[in-house]
């Protein structure tokens, strides 16, 4: 293990899914989106993802109703390429 890297049963990986689980339930009541996509190098944690998913239902209670967990909030599928892959799509829809 890298001396700067945080071993993935640390308890910090909970209190980091508790805190992204926040904004995911914000962005949920504040703007009902059809799913939320997270990518970046913190969210390359395995571990993370599960634990995100359990939290948000927890602090969620229940309170409105949205999709299958497994599919509200998911990895980016395309990783490292979404940004690039994103700017070109919109560039070829700009030239069309």
């Amino acid at each position: 293990m890298v001396k700067n890297e945080i071993d993935p049963s640390d308890e910090f990986w909970e209190i980091e899914a508790n805190y992204i689980a926040q904004a995911c339930v914000n962005a949920t009541l504040i703007l009902r989106p059809d799913i939320i996509i997270f990518g970046g190098g913190v969210m390359k944690q395995s571990q993370l993802f599960p634990q995100i998913q359990k939290e948000f239902v927890k602090q969620l209670a229940d309170y409105v109703d949205f999709p299958e967990i497994s599919n509200y909030i998911v990895h980016v599928e395309l990783g490292d390429d979404a940004g690039i892959t994103g700017a070109l799509m919109l560039a070829k829809k700009a030239t069309e």
